[in-house]
């Protein structure tokens, strides 16, 4: 019994309150990806539902409409794949008001 107060006193007098602030940082972080997972898989509201149905309506962006009639076949669109689809369908909005550089006539 004795030398496991001794243990215990020397396992005490061997953590740091560095340690603890360490750890305590450590399970802050890993609930915040753990719940930022979680958000990621969850599906999404028929708002969001319904910008997806316009994107696969719309032909002005190919690539964006391809995507959005993939992702209306799935019987549930998690948040991850819609934000990828809001993603292409920025940078598919932003290449296309991008003009080639006017050519000088010779």
């Amino acid at each position: 019994m004795h030398s496991a107060v001794q243990k215990i006193v020397q396992l005490k007098s061997q953590i740091k309150l560095e340690d603890i602030y360490n750890g305590f940082v450590v399970v802050i972080i890993a609930i915040i990806l753990i719940l930022a997972f979680i958000a990621l898989h969850r599906p999404i509201t028929v708002k969001q539902f319904e910008n997806v149905v316009q994107l696969s309506a719309q032909a002005n962006y190919p690539a964006t409409q391809e995507m959005a009639l993939l992702l209306i076949q799935q019987p549930q669109i998690p948040y991850a794949q819609y934000f990828k689809l809001m993603q292409a369908h920025h940078l598919e909005m932003t290449q296309a008001h991008q003009l080639p550089p006017l050519q000088a006539e010779q």
